[in-house]
């Protein structure tokens, strides 16, 4: 949970923040969705606020957009002296749960998650007893952990750090496949305009975007925790991985990012109403 020393460190990194320009070079090799792909949910998040949405995160963010503010939270982490943060990234649990044994172990876990964390940072953003300083803050990682719940890998096997310790090679170039979905795959792409990216996969119907926002969160973190299982057996017997495996997988991956803008926004509008 974000505890009263979540919060001092929060101020300690909004006082050092001459140091994200550093902390972003090193925050490369940590992206989840990379950064492109962050800002991408970001923009479509942005393309469904209501105008009351709009006008109070200007009010938190200043001139800053949230596609500006969508990678902060891994270019804080980049500094260990925040390393305090890496578990609000994820959630590792075994593989073969049922939804209500998933539920459970999601809940009942021992320190912070990704699900503890949005929800403490919901809690922030509705507090008349919070600074503008932590709303803010409470703000951006909001934006980053509903980015990183819709990663699949994200939301997968404790046995093996969410698919860290899972090698393959994504046309012969050798990584793993919590890489793969975290950067290879968009990156393959060879699109950086995320504006245009938000273009191309912001393309929910509005019976979708009406079912998508009313889902509950942990609806959003079981549909992940369902594709990386697939994911999981896909690759236990073929991990050279091409051009095949980049058509048949592109769209789930873009339906994950357009969920994540869509979801960001239901939560932001209802925040801000």
């Amino acid at each position: 949970m974000l505890t009263p020393v979540s919060i001092f460190y929060f101020k300690q990194i909004m006082k050092k923040s001459f140091l994200v320009p550093v902390l972003l070079v090193l925050a490369l090799v940590l992206q989840s969705w990379g950064i492109i792909g962050h800002r991408t949910v970001a923009k479509i998040a942005e393309n469904h606020l209501t105008s009351k949405a709009k006008e109070e995160i200007a009010k938190l963010l200043g001139n800053e957009s949230l596609p500006d503010v969508a990678n902060w939270a891994d270019e804080i982490r980049s500094d260990q002296r925040y390393n305090f943060t890496a578990p609000w990234h994820y959630v590792n649990l075994p593989g073969g749960l049922t939804f209500e044994q998933f539920k459970q172990a999601v809940i009942t876990m021992p320190g912070d998650n990704i699900f503890k964390v949005i929800v403490d940072c919901e809690r922030t953003l509705t507090s008349d007893k919070k600074s503008k300083v932590q709303k803010a803050m409470a703000l951006k990682y909001l934006v980053h952990f509903i980015g990183d719940l819709h990663q699949p890998m994200h939301i997968s096997h404790a046995e093996d750090k969410g698919g860290n310790s899972i090698d393959i090679n994504f046309f012969n170039v050798s990584g793993n496949l919590h890489n793969l979905w975290d950067s290879a795959l968009i990156e393959h792409a060879k699109n950086n305009d995320y504006s245009k990216l938000a273009q191309a996969y912001d393309t929910a119907t509005p019976e979708q975007i009406n079912k998508w926002q009313a889902d509950d969160i942990m609806i959003w973190l079981w549909e992940s925790y369902q594709i990386s299982s697939i994911l999981y057996e896909e690759v236990k017997d073929n991990k050279e991985l091409g051009e095949d495996y980049y058509q048949e997988h592109i769209a789930i991956l873009q339906k994950q990012i357009d969920k994540g803008g869509i979801r960001l926004a239901g939560q932001l509008n209802a925040i801000f109403k």
